[in-house]
């Protein structure tokens, strides 16, 4: 349980660190910055439940290893895309279709199978979620895309972590 914490806590900090970083000395200062950021805040706050949830449930493995890497990269790539209209929603579609691919992984080795079907839903979702918002700056509205993306997103995790929580058995 002590591991599953550290866990929690280096990813919680390493991806808050990223997305202050980059808003400080990288982001794209846009109409987009603000939406973005909000996403981006609300994601770290639900992955902070997620790897605290999920890490006493997956154990160990080279493949979880090199999924976790890849979610790394892709996390510290969208906090660096903050701010870009085109770059954000794509980074945070490729974002939730590896998360799906982490749990998927699992269905045939975890006992859990009903939680992990849950959570592949929800990030299917996600990614459903972030596609929609790429597909609303190609149609040529990105403003009230990243807006729709923000407030969905952020009224999703309020039900999600304290209305209905999804991080439980």
């Amino acid at each position: 349980m002590h591991t599953s914490l550290n866990k929690t806590v280096a990813a919680t900090i390493t991806f808050a660190l990223a997305g202050l970083i980059s808003l400080l000395f990288f982001a794209a200062v846009s109409v987009y910055l603000l939406p973005h950021s909000i996403f981006y805040a609300v994601l770290v706050l639900n992955t902070f439940f997620s790897i605290r949830f999920f890490s006493r449930l997956i154990a160990p493995s080279p493949r979880q290893t090199a999924v976790d890497a890849i979610l790394v990269v892709l996390y510290i790539i969208l906090a660096y895309s903050l701010g870009n209209a085109f770059a954000f929603p794509l980074v945070a579609t490729c974002l939730f279709l590896v998360a799906t691919a982490k749990y998927v992984i699992e269905l045939d080795s975890n006992p859990h199978v009903s939680v992990l079907k849950r959570k592949i839903s929800l990030d299917l979702l996600g990614a459903a979620l972030c596609a929609a918002t790429l597909g609303g700056v190609l149609a040529g509205n990105p403003l009230a895309s990243a807006w729709i993306l923000a407030a969905v997103f952020a009224a999703a995790n309020v039900y999600l972590l304290f209305i209905r929580p999804m991080y439980r058995l």
